[in-house]
């Protein structure tokens, strides 16, 4: 059974919440860093995840599968406020041995999940152009190729394209 467990992290408050995933989506993030972040990411991954969860705060989940760690989710770059919320940027990491059927059947779950319970009107993701897989699970999930933004980023010192996907509730 897919689920999708909050995390929370704010120092300030000294509040956390389903910690004790941090290290295996540390482990998943340094593996996978090279599809989801450019040239300009910290140096430091651990800080960089923790205030990816702070930020982010309450649309960051770990994915389980029956109670094991698969991955991990979560929403950025979202329009709209705590009311009513219109849009938002996916971004998502699984390991390996989940790739394939799962990814797919997770990222059709997580798409009606954020239309029907988040009420979302529009969800994207951003790949990079060589993420092939990524965007066949883009695909998968309804989404429809929106746009490619030439030399968006850089990347291993060279400019980087990267492709929209988005869905629009219907």
């Amino acid at each position: 059974m897919i689920k999708f467990v909050k995390i929370k992290i704010d120092r300030k408050k000294k509040q956390y919440r389903n910690i004790n995933f941090l290290e295996e989506i540390y482990n998943l993030y340094k593996t996978y860093n090279r599809y989801l972040n450019d040239d300009f990411v910290c140096e430091d991954l651990l800080d960089e995840i923790i205030k990816t969860i702070e930020v982010n705060f309450p649309f960051f989940w770990v994915i389980l599968n029956n109670e094991e760690f698969t991955g991990f989710i979560f929403l950025e770059n979202i329009t709209g406020n705590r009311n009513k919320l219109y849009s938002a940027e996916v971004t998502t990491c699984f390991k390996k041995n989940f790739w394939g059927d799962f990814t797919k059947k997770v990222a059709k779950k997580f798409t009606m999940y954020c239309f029907k319970k988040l009420g979302l009107k529009k969800l994207k993701a951003k790949v990079f152009k060589e993420n092939v897989s990524a965007a066949a699970i883009l695909r998968a999930a309804g989404m429809k190729f929106e746009a490619e933004l030439k030399a968006e980023t850089m990347k291993n010192g060279k400019p980087q394209d990267i492709l929209i996907y988005s869905a629009i509730k219907k």
